[in-house]
Parts: C-alpha cells; structure tokens; sequence
C-alpha cells in the first residue's frame, strides 16, 4: 500500500474540518464582542455551536474554555481514527497530554476536598473513552488523598512520578513537581514515539517534535531557577533526550547560579531566537513560550501543501486546530475580563 493510500482517509477529515477553522478576521471580530453573550452568538454556525450549547447559565469563560477544549477533543480523536496505524502511536500524544492534564486536576481536587462528582465534572471523560481508561481514571476520582490516587494508577505509565510527586509533595506541600513530571512523562513518550517512526516519517514530525520538547526543557529550567530550585530536582524535572539541546548545555542550565545565568546560555543555544530579556523573569519566560508556539503555529500554516500524504499533514491540522482554541480562550476570558480588544489580540497566535 502507497504512502498516499495509507493518508487517503484521514485528507478527507482534515479537508472537512479545515474548512471549519475560524479566520483571522472572525477571530478578532469576536475579540470586539461586548460580553460572553454576544460572543456565544457570534459562534452560531460554527464547529463549536454543538459545545456551546451544553455550558450552563450563567456562561463564564472557564465554561466557554472547556467547551472549546471538548471539541478540540472530538476533531482530534476523529483525526487519529482515520490516520494510518504507523502514525496513530505518535498522534496520540495529542490526546495523553489532556490525561496528563486529568491526573493533575485529580490530584489538586482531592486536596480541595471535592466530592468524586465534582471532580468528574472538571476533568475531561471524553479523552478516557478514546485511551479507553475511563474506568480507571473514575476509580481515581474517588481517591480521597493522593497516595490513594498514586495506588489506583500503580500500573499505568504515569506510576513512578507520582510516585516522585507523591513524596515531594508531602515533604513540601506543593503539587509543582507532581505536576512537572507528569509533563515529563508526556514529553518522554513524545521522543520515543517520536524515535519509532520510519524514516519517511521523521522529517515530517521532527520540527514538531524538537519545538515541544525541547522548549519544554529550556522553560522548565528557567522557571526551576526563578524559584530557587536545586540541581538535582532541576536533572530530574527534564527528559534525558532532547533533539537541538546538548547535554552539556542542559547541564550547564541545570548548573547555573540563577535565572539571569540560566538566559545566558539559553541565549547562546539554537533556540536563542526564541528569548528576549523582558522586565522581570516571568514576563521573559512567558514571551518565550508564546513565540515557540507562535512557531509551531507559523510552520503548520505554511507546509500545509509539502506536507501531503505524510504525519505533516494530521500534524500540521492539529496544531492549527490547538492554535484557534488558544485563541478562543484568550477571547473569552479577554471579553469577560472587559480588557481591550487589542490587548486581547496580543495573547492570540495570529
């Protein structure tokens, strides 16, 4: 079977459902909207409608983000259903990442002390049923403290770092290295699945693959020195592979005395582009999260014709599709915030 009848199934959804993609010009039409009433109205007839319609009133734009996340969800499944079984293991990352966000909820509402119905209700069911791990996840939701949590997914691959987290946390009470090495184990995958694609694949997923990565690495170091974290925690929040990172480089990060140091070499790398000193540590790190995404988003609408009849093509859809609802959250939490228009556009990757 041909590379182009392998992708035949999978061009017709993305055709059909690029088609739906919002337009820059409609998205910051709908940055303009007066409150979350009229922007909802301003989404009739589009792919969200069907989302939309099952937030209950009073609309918020916590409610409006997950209406967002649950179609992204769908499109994203029903994208990975018809592509190729040899690219299924890497676009499922897609979806690991929302477990990852699921566990992570868990975990903070079981310290909140929600009941397992509140919990159910913040977390995204819809991922479970794909990865077929709803039963699991829901005995999770009933855990009434972490170690429970941590006990119900001993034989899931996120075991030994919430296990790491588990321990860190009750030494500090923080669920911040929880919550980094589950994104680790994300990132981890992504390599190795990554690493298992023929060699026809692999330049067609490796600027995706290298931007996610490494970009984690470098933030996660540099937000590890903001917060005065020591070294050995830093070697253990980061995956031992990365693709444009060298070792030494990472080491020296990991050794630097603090955040200011840390920028440096990350200013000496192959992603210095990517950094520029803002006013305070925070403010450098968040412009440079949003301009690697800026970048993944850039190179999906640009190798949209190259990339036909190859991992490039679901790959670059799907960072589209990520792109528009981190502009529709922008837009509603911008609108409910009653912040400018063009403040609003600022935070989207158009």
């Amino acid at each position: 079977m041909t590379q182009t009848t392998h992708y035949a199934s999978v061009l017709a959804k993305i055709g059909a459902e690029r088609s739906k993609l919002l337009s820059e010009t409609k998205l910051k039409t709908l940055s303009e909207s007066k409150n979350l009433t009229e922007l909802t109205t301003q989404l009739r007839g589009t792919g969200y409608e069907g989302q939309i319609a099952k937030a209950s009133f009073p609309l918020t734009s916590l409610k409006l983000e997950r209406a967002f996340n649950e179609n992204l969800i769908a499109t994203t499944a029903k994208i990975i259903k018809n592509s190729p079984k040899h690219a299924t293991n890497y676009l499922n990352l897609y979806l690991y990442r929302f477990e990852a966000e699921n566990i992570k909820a868990l975990i903070k509402a079981t310290i909140a002390e929600l009941s397992p119905e509140q919990k159910i209700a913040i977390i995204y069911l819809s991922v479970e049923d794909y990865l077929k791990n709803r039963m699991i996840i829901v005995e999770a939701a009933k855990a009434q403290t972490i170690k429970q949590i941590v006990s119900i997914l001993k034989h899931s691959e996120y075991a030994l770092a919430l296990s790491m987290g588990l321990q860190s946390y009750e030494e500090e009470g923080s669920t911040t290295c929880l919550d980094v090495l589950l994104d680790k184990v994300i990132h981890e995958k992504l390599y190795s699945s990554y690493v298992s694609l023929s060699k026809k694949e692999k330049p067609f997923a490796n600027f995706y693959s290298s931007i996610e990565n490494d970009s984690f690495t470098l933030l996660t170091l540099l937000r590890g020195k903001t917060l005065n974290y020591d070294a050995n925690w830093l070697r253990l929040a980061v995956p031992p592979n990365n693709f444009n990172i060298h070792k030494e480089t990472a080491e020296r990060m990991v050794m630097a005395i603090d955040f200011e140091s840390a920028l440096k070499i990350a200013l000496e790398s192959y992603y210095a582009r990517f950094f520029v000193r803002a006013q305070n540590p925070e403010e450098t790190i968040a412009n440079a999260e949003k301009a690697f995404k800026k970048a993944l988003y850039q190179h999906a609408k640009t190798s949209i014709i190259s990339e036909t009849f190859s991992i490039g093509e679901p790959l670059a859809f799907m960072t589209q599709k990520e792109a528009e609802v981190h502009n529709l959250t922008a837009v509603s939490s911008g609108v409910e915030a009653a912040i400018k228009p063009e403040n609003i556009q600022r935070q989207m990757l158009i």
